[in-house]
């Protein structure tokens, strides 16, 4: 019988070894919000899920349940990383030889604290995520028996969590969180719960662990639209908030690295990024349509210098001539209200925008797939003063 189970578990191993054949790690699992969540709210008692058109309408395999036209960040770092998609923990197919490649726990309008998202049903907090993994772990020991432990210290854990906990929760007008606690007060309380929660990950396996930070919360169409300032600029006082939790995240991920040997734990700084790329929107783009534009405006300016045509200089001042990179900054792509920030994306709703690419944001929260695929690539390969204290690409070959 003994020689039986140790061949099962050659067997499974070698199908986990072919099933992820190039890839730069054998598994992901993924802890978050709707950031990230592929369609574990959809079965839930919640009014926190996305599994109806338009969304998914540019993904390959349709409507799934993500907040997005097309990929999520996780969808798209999975794909450099030479991994096909990641299964959602709550899909009836999420077993078996299934779980080898990782498993994505990540929950629409959860966050780090047990009661953010509630109001709007039922969600995956974070500590039940956490409860979730560890029905895997029961799985893959059954899968791979003594070579569990290698697995997940040689797999990626992502984790991107606190953004739920501002907007659903202490900005939120019901749970009135802010009333109770200063903002240094807050995310004091969210920082003891994230450490204990990242130390919980690491007591169960987790070796290489990438944490992202929030991202500009006063930059999404919802905040904008819903703001006074005719300018459509960033809500400042947000976004102190999420400058605030990221510096705290950022010295507890330095902390953990120092108390925790032999784990290697990466804080993405998102916010940096996506504000940088708001701020120079026409810079980024599809890459295609980006080295076109460029290549049409030298030529342009090689016209320019040898006819020396006013016309040409007048044009180039106008933003039309601009063929790549993202021309809606601050508006989504499909929603309802000023910047389209105030309702959902609905299915009953006509979708206008044509070409998803242009827009940063797909609804009044979140993004599209063209900057999840940017900010994918800018967490994989990206530099020290974005990913602290080394990129993913690094992270995985330690």
């Amino acid at each position: 019988m003994a020689n039986i189970m140790l061949l099962v578990t050659a067997i499974t191993i070698l199908l986990a070894t072919r099933n992820t054949e190039g890839a730069q790690v054998p598994a992901m699992f993924v802890f978050g919000d709707s950031l990230v969540d592929p369609g574990n709210n959809n079965d839930l008692l919640t009014v926190a899920k996305a599994n109806y058109y338009p969304n998914g309408i540019d993904f390959a395999i349709g409507t799934t349940g993500r907040y997005c036209n097309g990929g999520t960040v996780v969808d798209h770092l999975g794909n450099l990383l030479g991994l096909p998609l990641i299964p959602p923990f709550n899909s009836p197919t999420t077993t078996g030889s299934n779980i080898l490649r990782g498993v994505n726990y990540g929950s629409a309008a959860s966050g780090i604290l047990w009661d953010t998202g509630l109001i709007y049903g039922d969600v995956f907090t974070l500590d039940e995520q956490i409860q979730n993994l560890k029905i895997t772990l029961q799985q893959l020991h059954l899968l791979l028996g003594n070579g569990t432990a290698d697995f997940l210290a040689r797999s990626l854990f992502f984790v991107g969590m606190g953004a739920n906990d501002y907007i659903n929760n202490y900005l939120h007008p019901l749970p009135r969180k802010s009333r109770k606690y200063t903002a240094v007060a807050f995310s004091q309380l969210l920082i003891q719960e994230y450490r204990r929660q990242l130390e919980d990950l690491h007591d169960l396996g987790a070796r290489k662990i990438l944490v992202a930070g929030v991202p500009p919360l006063g930059c999404t169409p919802n905040q904008i639209g819903g703001s006074n300032d005719s300018r459509g600029e960033c809500i400042r006082s947000s976004n102190s908030l999420a400058v605030q939790f990221n510096s705290q995240v950022k010295l507890l991920v330095h902390q953990l690295n120092t108390t925790l040997p032999g784990s290697s734990f990466l804080f993405w700084d998102t916010y940096s990024l996506i504000h940088n790329i708001i701020d120079n929107y026409l810079l980024y783009g599809d890459p295609l349509l980006l080295y076109l534009s460029t290549s049409v405006l030298l030529l342009l300016l090689l016209l320019l210098l040898l006819f020396r045509r006013v016309s040409f200089a007048c044009w180039l001042s106008d933003d039309s001539w601009v063929i790549a990179g993202f021309k809606y900054p601050n508006k989504a792509c499909c929603g309802v209200g000023r910047s389209k920030g105030q309702v959902m994306c609905l299915p009953l709703l006509p979708l206008e925008c044509r070409n998803r690419s242009e827009y940063i944001f797909w609804d009044p929260y979140h993004a599209t797939d063209a900057l999840n695929a940017i900010a994918a690539k800018d967490a994989y390969q990206g530099t020290l003063h974005l990913t602290f204290p080394m990129n993913v690409e690094q992270l995985v070959r330690s």
